[in-house]
């Protein structure tokens, strides 16, 4: 994935319908799978970081962290989400406040009613109920998207297939978690009064990140057997 084209990616991940943000996943897959660069494991560790930038409402970021420590952003999170992943990783996604924008006081606001819906919200228990169809909705796109051609695992080992799907799994629940919890976040915005999308987080930012321990309750680190 180039500089430029993350740039872009960012710039096109203002607050949206679903609709739109279906139709904009679907491009970024084709223009990620085109452009991102070898070594292929290399490459399906960042485009599985890229596509989860449209996962939460304004421009953001989206990372797995090293899997030792929480980046400085990530130190006060306008909310935390700990979760168990269907193959027993042990996760957690934090999301930091919005930033920068044209209207201060808006965005302050705005951070203060996620991190009281957050601190009041069992949102692991207001998301299972939705992931199952998320997680087909997001197959059905990665589908519908242009062929990757470097997606032919027949000219990996044994060891690297299985790691190979194992990291596929977890970068589609990770994107599953991400898309749930960005649509209650919107979902608990519009309760509390306000109209989203709103032209007022119009170029404002933030970051995801999500951490993992594997079965062994070790971090687990995207892309390290590449």
């Amino acid at each position: 994935m180039t500089p430029d084209l993350l740039d872009d990616l960012l710039d096109r991940s203002a607050p949206a319908t679903r609709a739109p943000r279906d139709a904009e996943l679907a491009t970024m897959i084709a223009e990620a799978r085109a452009e991102r660069p070898r070594p292929r494991r290399r490459r399906i560790a960042l485009v599985s970081g890229v596509l989860a930038v449209v996962l939460v409402s304004g421009a953001g970021v989206a990372a797995a962290t090293d899997g030792f420590s929480w980046g400085p952003w990530a130190q006060h999170p306008v909310g935390a989400v700990p979760f168990t992943m269907p193959n027993g990783f042990a996760c957690e996604l934090r999301f930091s406040p919005y930033s920068g924008g044209s209207d201060a006081a808006f965005v302050a606001e705005v951070n203060r009613t996620l991190e009281d819906w957050y601190r009041s919200t069992d949102v692991v228990a207001a998301a299972t109920p939705l992931l199952p169809a998320m997680r087909e909705h997001l197959a059905d796109l990665a589908a519908e998207s242009a062929a990757d051609p470097g997606a032919d695992m027949s000219v990996l080992t044994p060891a690297e297939r299985a790691d190979e799907i194992e990291h596929r799994a977890w970068a589609a629940e990770w994107m599953a978690w991400e898309w749930v919890v960005g649509d209650l976040e919107t979902q608990a915005l519009r309760h509390a009064g306000y109209r989203i999308p709103d032209d007022r987080l119009a170029g404002t930012e933030r970051v995801g990140g999500i951490q993992c321990l594997d079965l062994d309750g070790q971090p687990y680190v995207p892309g390290a057997g590449s």
